[in-house]
């Protein structure tokens, strides 16, 4: 009885734990959501303008009705993160916090999922410890505040590894519904990121290779339940391809758009970069890529101290697979490695690697660090000195975590600005140029310092995609009202909005004569 009781006990101080740290994560991922990172990324205003069209007008910025992939400014944008913002749109308004919330929940249930799988492959303590790493490793909560659509990515592959497991068990991996929900999960994470069309394919080839090595034979039912799924979310997917490699017209299915791309994006697969790739990828891990958000120069994505870490924690994984391959019985751990390996190896052949184009493999990277962890607590020889390494490693990540949430929540939005793609909201801006006498409001008004200038005005005014047809007008402006470039030499003519303007800039339109209006980052400048 006493047992029992004892194990009750146990059993509910661990799931307050569990709850309490899964707390903090939320609560890290929602403080302050609307204002860091300072502004909004050009590709989040380009999304979250495509939902509130669609939300309001059932077409996007180019007239596409309910389209499966976003052209955005060209170069093409995955399409389920801006139908997951729609909803929230018309809960809460075109705001930050509603175009960030999905990035909130799909960056918590790689969190609530990634600690599920943890536990059953690892243990209780494991799990544990996945989600002390899953709070101080800066990426996960850097990339569960940005509205982003390739960061979807990452929890949608947590999830899918979850149902994987559950359909590889002896008990389970001939039950079709199981695979059928899996093929659910893995087509519909085809629309978190363009890139998974080549690594959910790389991964289930070299899972098939694994299954087929362990196992004497594969069940055919299985894999038909699961091929059949996925081949139906593909056909989107296949069809854009045929589309717009070969110039065809946008493809219509009943109130859907296949679209025409304007700048359909070819060559981010390349064979020639392997070597500066080697070099891109360890600055997206361990120092900071090329991007401001996505990671500090002082801190990385992982913290550099974790490379031995992960690589020590890897070989380990990678030992559990030669002998899963030996025993012929499968270990799921082996498969987290197989998946990360995927998406790092597919980064080789990335035209340009960055933290986020990566960002699935984070799971698997931080199970790294798990199972090193976990090594230095579950050796019996020498098992105070292994004890005391665990302990270090602990309180290192801890103290850098601290470090790390410090300058992201306190220091971040000042030291870090401007932030380059990054842009304020200018709503004030134009409703004080729309107070304006006549002859001032109705003069041409010329937009400058801010990349893609137009899609903030869209927001800003919340301007109809049909009044503001971007087929016609492009990124400039109508040339009547605004244009959204700011040329030299000035017009007296003419207004200026001005987002950060150069001192240069300023002295110039003071001495034609320009008054100028403080609205903070942004400058009005009105001859009069």
């Amino acid at each position: 009885m006493n047992n029992l009781r004892n194990k009750l006990k146990s059993n509910y101080i661990y799931d307050v734990v569990v709850a309490l740290m899964l707390f903090a994560a939320l609560a890290l991922r929602l403080y302050r959501l609307s204002d860091i990172p300072r502004g909004l990324h050009v590709d989040e205003i380009g999304m979250g303008y495509d939902s509130w069209s669609i939300a309001h007008f059932g077409v996007d910025r180019y007239l596409n009705s309910f389209p499966m992939y976003l052209s955005n400014y060209g170069g093409g944008q995955s399409a389920l993160y801006c139908y997951l913002t729609v909803p929230f749109i018309l809960l809460g308004g075109f705001t930050p916090l509603m175009l960030r919330l999905p990035s909130v929940i799909f960056s918590m249930i790689a969190g609530v999922f990634g600690w599920r799988l943890v536990r059953i492959v690892a243990g209780k303590r494991a799990g544990i410890v996945f989600l002390f790493v899953y709070l101080i490793i800066p990426y996960f909560t850097q990339a569960g505040r940005i509205a982003l659509d390739c960061n979807l990515m990452l929890g949608l592959s947590v999830l899918m590894l979850n149902i994987l497991e559950y359909c590889l068990r002896d008990d389970n991996y001939g039950k079709r519904l199981c695979f059928v929900m899996l093929g659910t999960v893995t087509g519909i994470t085809f629309y978190s990121y363009a890139l998974s069309d080549v690594v959910l394919p790389l991964f289930y080839l070299f899972l098939v290779i694994y299954l087929l090595t362990c196992r004497k034979k594969v069940a055919i039912g299985s894999i038909i339940s699961f091929a059949v799924p996925v081949l139906i979310f593909a056909i989107p997917q296949i069809l854009l391809q045929v589309v717009n490699i070969y110039g065809l017209p946008a493809i219509h299915i009943g109130p859907m758009t296949i679209p025409v791309v304007l700048n359909y994006r070819l060559d981010d697969i390349v064979f020639d970069q392997i070597k500066p790739n080697l070099r891109w990828t360890f600055d997206s891990l361990f120092r900071a890529d090329n991007t401001d958000f996505d990671s500090f120069p002082q801190f990385g994505a992982l913290y550099m101290f974790s490379l031995p870490v992960i690589i020590f924690g890897g070989v380990l994984v990678f030992i559990k697979l030669c002998k899963s391959i030996k025993e012929k019985k499968i270990n799921f751990e082996s498969v987290i490695l197989l998946y990360a390996f995927s998406v790092l190896l597919f980064g080789l052949f990335i035209q340009g690697v960055t933290t986020y184009r990566i960002n699935s493999a984070f799971f698997g990277l931080a199970y790294f660090i798990v199972a090193a962890i976990e090594f230095f607590f579950t050796r019996n020889h020498y098992g105070k000195v292994y004890c005391a390494v665990g302990v270090i490693l602990i309180f290192a990540y801890f103290v850098n975590g601290v470090m790390f949430l410090d300058f992201y929540f306190n220091k971040y939005a000042d030291t870090v600005y401007p932030q380059r793609l990054f842009a304020e909201d200018p709503t004030d801006v134009y409703n004080y140029l729309d107070s304006q006498p006549e002859n001032v409001k109705s003069r041409l008004t010329y937009v400058g310092g801010a990349n893609e200038a137009y899609i903030y005005y869209l927001w800003a005014k919340e301007i109809s995609p049909y009044e503001y047809d971007h087929n016609k007008y492009g990124n400039n402006g109508d040339g009547k009202k605004y244009s959204f470039w700011a040329p030299e030499p000035y017009d007296s003519s003419c207004n200026y909005i001005m987002y950060l303007p150069e001192e240069s800039e300023k002295k110039t339109l003071l001495e034609l004569g320009f008054t100028e209006h403080d609205f903070g980052p942004y400058k009005v400048y009105i001859y009069e």
